[in-house]
């Protein structure tokens, strides 16, 4: 995968699991046409046996560029999912090895791939072998440090990754502490293929602001809620809190194209923070909203806002 594949640089939208779903997807889309979108992460054994986990992978023809973000431990399973999706008309393919979760990591999944090469390798031969779309890794700068982070990656683009995104933080880091992006620069001088950091990128000029060499930024948590997080800081001082009623309420009917009313409603209230913020009385209006049982309560309670 060459960089000029997307808009250069590459601003990517993380995926999140229990947030980046085809509603928010869409919404970011109708205000970043160029950035790049992630499903939430899907366990490859689930996609085959849940019609319900199958459903998070929907997506619209206007979220393109969207890669489907897959995680597990069984090379075979990762071949078949791909070939199975592969027709859906996504861009390609991103395998998670990063994620820190204790769960996760307990089930040899996710960011306990660092620790085992092999697995990892083979994980992508065989995704490589199941599809011609893209193949491309998310991952940490390593499980302690990032001293194999190198060889790493190496091993996995001579399997056939295509891009990689790097979190700036190592396993037992977690969220804590603060990113560090030097290992990530220093990766991206050894390697030829597109490259992505990530971690505690707060919009676009802080991204841009840390680019250096790297072919594009990620941006997790600061997006939650705050849609136009890929705007210039200048121009998101333009945005009003009627720009943001409006657009949580567009989001929310969004949502509701695909998860009943309760359900919604209470999926809802984790966006709540990132569109209700920065005014007198933001905090108890949050509280109103998280309160709300119906649709119209949740509008009449928005709209009420200003």
């Amino acid at each position: 995968m060459e960089p000029g594949t997307f808009t250069t640089p590459i601003a990517a939208l993380a995926p999140m699991d229990g947030y980046t779903d085809p509603a928010y997807r869409q919404i970011v889309r109708q205000l970043n046409p160029n950035v790049v979108l992630y499903s939430e992460f899907t366990n490859i054994h689930a996609i085959e046996h849940s019609a319900d986990i199958r459903k998070r992978l929907l997506f619209d023809e206007t979220e393109l560029p969207y890669f489907i973000q897959i995680f597990g431990n069984d090379p075979e399973g990762f071949g078949k999912t791909v070939e199975t999706l592969q027709d859906r008309g996504v861009t390609g393919f991103d395998i998670n090895m990063g994620c820190p979760s204790k769960k996760i990591v307990k089930a040899n999944t996710g960011g306990s791939l660092m620790k085992d090469r092999d697995l990892a390798c083979r994980i992508v031969e065989a995704c490589c072998k199941a599809t011609t779309l893209p193949i491309t890794v998310k991952t940490r700068l390593g499980w302690s440090d990032a001293e194999q982070l190198l060889d790493f990656v190496k091993a996995l683009i001579n399997a056939g990754t295509q891009m990689v995104s790097i979190h700036g933080r190592t396993y037992r880091q977690k969220y804590k502490g603060e990113a560090n992006w030097d290992p990530i620069y220093d990766l991206k001088r050894a390697v030829s293929i597109p490259v992505i950091g990530n971690g505690d990128v707060k919009g676009r000029d802080d991204g841009l602001s840390r680019l250096q060499n790297l072919d594009g930024y990620m941006i997790g948590r600061h997006a939650i809620g705050n849609p136009w997080v890929f705007w210039s800081d200048e121009k998101r001082t333009e945005v009003t809190l009627q720009d943001k009623i409006d657009k949580m309420l567009a989001h929310y009917q969004l949502l509701r194209r695909y998860k009943d009313e309760y359900i919604a409603l209470i999926e809802f209230r984790k966006h709540l923070s990132g569109y209700i913020n920065g005014f007198n009385g933001a905090k108890s209006f949050r509280a109103l909203l998280m309160k709300t049982k119906t649709d119209q309560e949740f509008s009449q309670v928005a709209r009420s806002i200003c």
